[in-house]
């Protein structure tokens, strides 16, 4: 088997099968949420319950016939699809759409071939017209052995790599307003504000959170392979995000080390530190590694939260208080607002802005919020708790 099972979100998965046994369930659903929370493979575990061909309340039974192709990813009902990098060069249309469809079924071979890789995401990808065209063409068949089809999209976003650039996008909007029957799209994204408005209009967005750091550790012991101490270890450190965990397995260093240094940049004193660490960057290219630099500083920013809110002391993360002694010092509504910062600044970034321009505004943002935060004491963050902050 290809897929590993799906871990956590229990109360969404029970209300999605709910909804299909008593066929309320919307053709087009729209899964948002953090990178590497799990909103593709429930969107595949959805795609094989809908298709499984057990009774309604044992779906998916993972027994039959169905459930075992859609779990080896060679169902030819459920139709994946995910952002691929453009294969350049002087191409008839003809040859991009077949060049673009060659790259996602390697993609596919690849996962069969070790299904736990979570390689970093490449920026440079994306939905292309030519990706929504073949979408369009298998939408337009029938079902080769189910009672119906369901497409996967992942990072939908990315149907839009430019503003001025929406062809991709126009062209599956076409497709939302007029869904042939008995087909079933669940989008994904993590960036869902970069969405066409008109495309948000025509799905039922639903949040997936990611799980908590117990059932993240459990999954990296029974599916991984990890010890206990390593599995609780990278949990935490993935803020309970698996996809994120397993990047982190295959690591060889800790990918927040930047993150950390951006955040302590921040909580600096000396505005020099900030200058110097802005000026570090390339003045270009801010859709590379530089989005994921922000992806991940989000990331340690709300771990921050959660260390300065004096949550559980399982579920904090020591070794980030140790690199950034000051965390408790601040008041959890600084972190919270640093956070809203990050997401504006990665709005510019995936706009292509200067690197050093976004880091540099930022910095100076976020040190403004963690300045006005500090000295909180224990009533403010048990203040902070009470009213919901989170």
């Amino acid at each position: 088997m290809t897929l590993h099972p799906v871990y956590g979100h229990e109360d969404l998965r029970r209300r999605l099968q709910e909804s299909a046994a008593a066929r309320r369930l919307p053709q087009s659903l729209l899964f948002t949420g953090p990178e590497g929370a799990g909103k593709q493979r429930l969107a595949l575990w959805l795609g094989t319950s809908l298709l499984c061909a057990a009774d309604p309340t044992e779906r998916p039974c993972g027994r039959c016939r169905s459930c075992h192709l859609a779990a080896d990813l060679q169902h030819p009902d459920i139709h994946w699809f995910f952002p691929v990098a453009s294969p350049g060069g002087s191409l008839t249309p003809e040859k991009r759409r077949e060049k673009l469809e060659d790259a996602r079924l390697e993609t596919l071979a690849a996962r069969r071939e070790n299904p736990f890789q979570s390689a970093e995401p490449d920026r440079s990808a994306a939905l292309y017209l030519p990706v929504v065209e073949e979408i369009r063409s298998r939408a337009s068949r029938r079902p080769a052995m189910s009672s119906g089809t369901v497409f996967v999209i992942g990072d939908a976003e990315r149907m839009v790599p430019q503003a001025s650039s929406p062809e991709a996008a126009n062209a599956f909007l076409k497709l939302l307003e007029e869904p042939p029957p008995d087909t079933m799209f669940v989008l994904t994204s993590s960036r869902p504000g970069l969405l066409l408005p008109t495309i948000w209009s025509r799905v039922l967005s639903v949040r997936v959170t990611p799980v908590d750091t117990s059932t993240t550790a459990r999954f990296l012991e029974a599916e991984a392979g990890l010890d206990a101490a390593r599995a609780q270890e990278v949990a935490l450190r993935s803020g309970g995000r698996i996809g994120v965990a397993l990047r982190l397995v295959e690591a060889s260093d800790d990918p927040r080390v930047p993150a950390i240094r951006f955040v302590r940049a921040a909580m600096s004193d000396r505005c020099s530190d900030r200058w110097a660490l802005s000026a570090s960057f390339a003045p270009a290219g801010a859709r590379g590694g530089f989005s994921d630099l922000l992806d991940m500083v989000e990331a340690v920013l709300r771990d921050c939260i959660t260390i300065s809110l004096e949550s559980d002391a399982s579920a904090i993360d020591t070794t980030l208080v140790e690199q950034l002694p000051r965390v408790r010092s601040i008041d959890p509504k600084g972190w919270i607002a640093a956070v809203s910062h990050v997401e504006q600044a990665r709005d510019a970034a995936l706009g292509n802005g200067n690197p050093q321009g976004i880091s540099a505004v930022l910095l100076a943002r976020l040190a403004r919020e963690l300045r006005s935060g500090q000295s909180a004491g224990p009533e403010r963050r048990r203040a902070a708790r009470v009213s919901g902050a989170l």
